[in-house]
């Protein structure tokens, strides 16, 4: 009973230490944004018991469920948009039919038709018709707008805002579907940032995050426009360098490695020195992305076991 209390009280703790963390980020606490930083705070945290309990029982931990809700929210705020469509075509049908009902009770005496009548009867069908199509596109784009919302907020990184490892394995298996025949010029290179934990250890983990936030705009700053950055897991990025050559691969990712070593990070007065090593994995026919992911993973660890602030290539 005792343990159960002690578990009680650490994970309100850590709930709390998650919303300080949210703010002191200026992040929104969406569920997903608040899933993903409780979870960083648990790992990096110290207490046994809890971190046993999320090890016994995941699903309680899992952001699947979460996951799951979007979908279903998407799933219910579409199913609500075609409520919305039907119920407008039976609206206009209604008025249709009275308003047809009308006009035969006006045509049935062509020698006194009053015009104006007429007019009236047409005016007002048109000014009904009108006030429903309306109404119907204002539902269907503020619902549009949702379903958006929901969209980004379901693939992007809370911490970073680089697209998470979901979308990075469905651009995978896109662009790996038009290679499964012949070799295509892409290149899938895996960045880590180097001694990370020194700097959570020596100036705190809002650093850390710092750090990463950092480290994820340099990166997305020097590559083309509309080339996506993943945040994979912890302080590694993923990038995907499309109808790129070798060559021009091997520059950008020197590039990176380069500006990343010469830039300054100031941190509460302190100047954080920040290195990346990194692995490249080029496509070959018929490569899967697991294999491809854990091509440019041993080459990354190369790079770590080669002094670091550097890149090596898989073969």
């Amino acid at each position: 009973m005792n343990n159960n209390h002690h578990i009680s009280e650490a994970i309100f703790e850590l709930a709390e230490e998650t919303f300080t963390k949210l703010r002191q980020l200026n992040i929104p606490p969406y569920p997903k944004y608040y899933h993903d930083t409780f979870m960083e705070q648990l790992q990096a945290g110290s207490d046994p018991d809890l971190i046993d309990l999320s090890k016994k029982h995941g699903y309680l931990f899992s952001n699947t469920q979460h996951e799951e809700m979007v979908s279903e929210t998407c799933f219910g705020l579409v199913k609500k948009g075609l409520e919305e469509f039907v119920k407008t075509n039976d609206t206009l049908k209604t008025i249709s039919d009275e308003t047809a009902i009308n006009i035969d009770f006006i045509k049935k005496d062509y020698t006194s038709v009053d015009t104006h009548q007429v007019i009236q009867a047409f005016d007002n069908f048109q000014s009904q018709i009108f006030q429903e199509l309306q109404n119907a596109d204002e539902t269907i784009a503020k619902l549009k707008l949702e379903v958006e919302r929901l969209e980004r907020e379901s693939n992007i990184d809370p911490l970073t805002k680089a697209h998470n490892r979901r979308v990075l394995v469905k651009d995978l298996e896109e662009v790996l579907s038009i290679g499964k025949e012949k070799a295509i010029d892409m290149h899938l290179v895996m960045f880590d940032a180097d001694d990370f934990k020194k700097i959570n250890d020596s100036f705190g983990h809002i650093a850390g995050d710092k750090t990463l936030i950092f480290l994820s705009k340099l990166i997305q700053n020097s590559l083309r426009r509309g080339t996506r950055i993943y945040r994979y897991g912890g302080e590694e990025f993923v990038i995907l360098l499309n109808r790129t050559s070798y060559e021009e691969a091997l520059k950008i990712v020197d590039r990176i490695i380069k500006e990343t070593c010469e830039s300054k990070l100031l941190y509460k007065g302190h100047d954080i020195h920040l290195t990346l090593s990194a692995g490249l994995c080029s496509h070959k026919a018929g490569i899967c992305a697991e294999e491809l992911l854990d091509k440019a993973d041993k080459a990354l660890y190369e790079a770590k076991h080669s002094g670091k602030n550097c890149y090596r290539t898989a073969n």
